[in-house]
């Protein structure tokens, strides 16, 4: 069953994806939380900085996993947030 999420740019991410907040239509609520990102950053030119990026879930942050899956109920958040820039 299809449902629908919410997805948060943060800092870099908000730069290079041009926006601040999608929604986003997944097939069922059952997705790993690294098919999640790759299919973020696919979509929304974050390739740059993937391999830094950390997700949250409903202000949860959660590991990127390839084999755990996430269970995403409708109307759920997920955060996009890129690595903090120093200086």
């Amino acid at each position: 069953q299809k449902i629908n999420i919410r997805i948060l740019f943060f800092a870099k991410s908000r730069e290079l994806s041009g926006v601040d907040e999608v929604s986003y239509t997944l097939d069922s609520g059952s997705i790993t939380s690294l098919e999640l990102l790759n299919r973020i950053s696919s979509l929304y030119n974050l390739e740059a900085i993937k391999s830094h990026i950390v997700l949250a879930v409903n202000q949860s942050y959660c590991g990127i996993d390839p084999v755990e899956q996430l269970t995403l109920k409708e109307g759920d958040e997920i955060a996009i947030i890129p690595p903090l820039s120093g200086g």
